[in-house]
């Protein structure tokens, strides 16, 4: 009977426990003319397109998040500020269930070596870092310390056009933010590379 219920106790906690483990390739569009970056966002082998980010062209960044390859009605949003230096925009992502959007802020953090972003979705605060000379950045609820999200750029984007893989590890906030977090990540580090 003790077997029994130990049986029952494990399989409890082991459907219980919130094992989430998603992967997705970024890979950017080699030319986006005088547009900022526009990306394809795959399942974790790069065979099956998912999403897509489209930027507009003008002064500012702007990307527009589409679910698969269609451009019709984007689910999430990235308008950047004019800003001297450090990156500041506002991000909305579409809630499907209520079709409300939902909005929050994306603000890069002064550094000396690395880069460091916040961002306050649904009044919480996400801190998107990375260390000097890594490829490596991890999100990280402000509150709980808890790890997110992380993503890798690959070291073949030092040659060719970049790529992320993005490793979402919970379902806490949707996956769109972390999407548009990629595309200003890769936008402030082409300013910074351009001059």
């Amino acid at each position: 009977m003790l077997k029994i219920i130990g049986i029952f106790f494990f399989f409890f906690l082991l459907n219980s426990s919130e094992c989430v483990n998603r992967t997705y390739l970024i890979k950017k569009d080699l030319i986006s003319g005088l547009k900022g970056g526009e990306f394809t966002i795959y399942d974790a082998e790069g065979k099956k397109a998912l999403y897509r980010m489209e930027s507009k062209l003008g002064a500012l960044h702007h990307v527009r998040l589409f679910e698969g390859l269609t451009k019709k009605n984007p689910i999430g949003l990235l308008k950047s500020k004019i800003s001297v230096v450090l990156y500041k925009g506002n991000i909305a992502i579409l809630n499907k269930k209520s079709n409300q959007w939902n909005n929050g802020t994306l603000n890069q953090n002064y550094k000396i070596v690395g880069n460091k972003f916040v961002l306050n979705f649904n009044s919480n605060d996400i801190v998107m870092e990375g260390k000097a000379a890594s490829f490596d950045t991890t999100f990280i609820d402000q509150s709980t310390k808890e790890i997110l999200a992380k993503f890798r750029k690959r070291i073949s984007s030092l040659f060719w056009k970049n790529k992320y893989d993005l490793q979402v590890l919970s379902n806490k906030f949707p996956d769109e933010v972390y999407f548009l977090a990629v595309a200003a990540r890769d936008h402030t580090n082409k300013k910074i590379h351009s001059g």
